[in-house]
């Protein structure tokens, strides 16, 4: 379950569909997502929670407010993230603009609230992080989050994007956070395609490019890469888990602003629930598995040596799809 809390105050580059502008399509004009307070939404929640206790369901059920910790309410949020399926981490790009002091006091309320894990992406050297992020003194606010993470005994999870436009700055940048204070994890990875953004062509390597690159930048990725014509194949192979057609053990997204309230709180949960069940088996139903998207698409740009994961493939597949099923939002699979 999640709400939208607050705007992010970045146009990342590689998030186009907020920013201006990306290969993807962007949320209908006449749907616009709605802010939903944290009091709104909390009520919601508890009302699940509460149900699915009484009841002794064996229900897994998250909580999260996006897409930045900047909203009222927000550490009362983490501490019922923790409670309801120990949740001690955040993102924090895209926050609001804070001095020195007044990070260290967002994070001591933070560790207050039960965070331990605190994430963040760097995009390059401080110039490029900048311009990729579309907001000047973004890097330096990254940076001093982290230093004030680091103060009060949190960890830091660095992301740092394996692509054609950051490689110039990478062996730079891991140098630098390397040498920042406290226990850090440093990730490479690719820039993964989205529902709504693909991402842009030119930030992908072939297999050449990225083997060319030092070996300690490709050990810190965790992605398997391949070419589109390989990934068609394996898929059609069968030689892969995906969740589709699962109808045992469903999860879904409830997006409380999405929600009617007035009926939720005229209906039982178990009326409720009934509902959205319906929805996201039909939902389901409705979508092609990854097997037939791999042979719908056998075709597509198969000659092109660029690299890709597994998840881009479907993200890619299923905007291809809905190009020509308007209206119709598929379920997206977890792969394996």
């Amino acid at each position: 379950m999640g709400y939208w809390g607050k705007p992010c105050e970045c146009a990342c580059m590689h998030c186009k569909g907020r920013g201006g502008g990306g290969a993807g399509e962007k949320r209908p004009p006449d749907n616009p997502r709605k802010l939903v307070s944290y009091d709104d939404a909390v009520r919601v929640a508890r009302r699940f929670d509460e149900w699915r206790r009484a009841k002794g369901y064996d229900m897994v059920m998250s909580f999260a407010g996006g897409d930045t910790p900047d909203y009222p309410g927000v550490f009362d949020e983490m501490r019922f993230a923790y409670q309801l399926y120990g949740r001690n981490g955040f993102a924090c790009n895209g926050m609001r603009m804070r001095t020195e002091d007044e990070l260290d006091e967002f994070f001591r309320e933070a560790k207050d609230a039960g965070t331990r894990i605190v994430f963040t992406t760097f995009y390059g050297t401080r110039a490029f992080h900048d311009e990729f992020a579309r907001r000047r003194g973004d890097f330096d606010l990254m940076v001093n989050t982290a230093k004030a993470v680091a103060r009060h005994g949190m960890r830091n999870y660095h992301t740092t994007f394996l692509s054609k436009s950051t490689t110039p700055y990478l062996e730079e940048l891991i140098a630098f956070l390397e040498e920042l204070p406290g226990e850090r994890r440093i990730e490479c990875r690719p820039i993964l395609n989205k529902t709504e953004v693909l991402t842009d062509e030119c930030e992908r390597y072939t297999r050449a490019e990225y083997e060319a690159l030092p070996e300690h930048l490709r050990k810190r990725n965790h992605y398997r890469m391949d070419t589109r014509a390989a990934w068609r194949d394996y898929v059609a192979a069968g030689r892969f888990e995906e969740n589709t057609f699962d109808f045992d053990h469903l999860d879904t997204m409830i997006d409380v602003g999405d929600m009617d309230l007035d009926e939720f709180y005229a209906h039982s949960v178990e009326e409720y629930l009934d509902g959205v069940i319906e929805a996201e088996v039909e939902k389901r139903r409705s979508t092609p598995s990854m097997m037939a998207l791999a042979e719908e698409y056998a075709a597509y740009r198969t000659d092109s040596e660029l690299l890709f994961t597994l998840f881009d493939m479907q993200m890619e597949w299923k905007y291809l799809w809905r190009q020509t099923h308007p209206g119709i939002i598929p379920h997206y699979a977890m792969v394996n």
